[in-house]
């Protein structure tokens, strides 16, 4: 998509912090996203933490949220995704600058996350946001047949 589509589109967006009545639609956004999708109890825990989460509509419609935590001096960037019909339109690009900036705000300059190995395409999406490798975590996630790694990467903010 072209960048000036991109920022058109992104004045029509309305971002919401995270929130009870969010949760079908998310939880359905994660059903498809995710090859081991969280739980709705999960969800309701990270409502209860009231964290730094938001969701992003478009036409009163979900198409991507952004569950992130503060940790002491840090934010944990637990899940990130966008509704299958929206993808590569830059909402993933809007959703992490949005969380930028309210770490900003918050005074917290680094961000962590988690990502399987074997997911190539959200390495790339974050190295092209500016984070890089820190390190390997092994056996973190779940999968089918076992167990997979996860990449540890960070964020350093200004």
């Amino acid at each position: 998509m072209r960048k000036e589509n991109q920022i058109s589109q992104a004045n029509n967006y309305i971002i919401e912090n995270f929130s009870e009545h969010h949760l079908d639609d998310v939880m359905e956004i994660e059903v498809h996203a995710n090859p081991t999708p969280w739980t709705k109890q999960t969800f309701e825990k990270i409502l209860e933490l009231r964290s730094q989460s938001f969701v992003i509509i478009l036409n009163s419609q979900i198409v991507g949220f952004c569950i992130a935590n503060k940790v002491l001096d840090e934010c944990h960037l637990q899940n990130i995704s966008v509704a299958d019909t929206m993808r590569r339109q830059g909402i993933g690009n809007f959703m992490l600058d949005i969380l930028k900036k309210r770490m900003n705000l918050a005074g917290i300059t680094v961000v962590l996350l988690e990502v399987r190995k074997s997911n190539k395409v959200a390495q790339d999406f974050y190295r092209e946001n500016g984070f890089q490798e820190l390190s390997i975590r092994k056996d973190y996630y779940q999968t089918k047949n076992g167990r997979e790694d996860a990449i540890i990467m960070r964020l350093k903010g200004p």
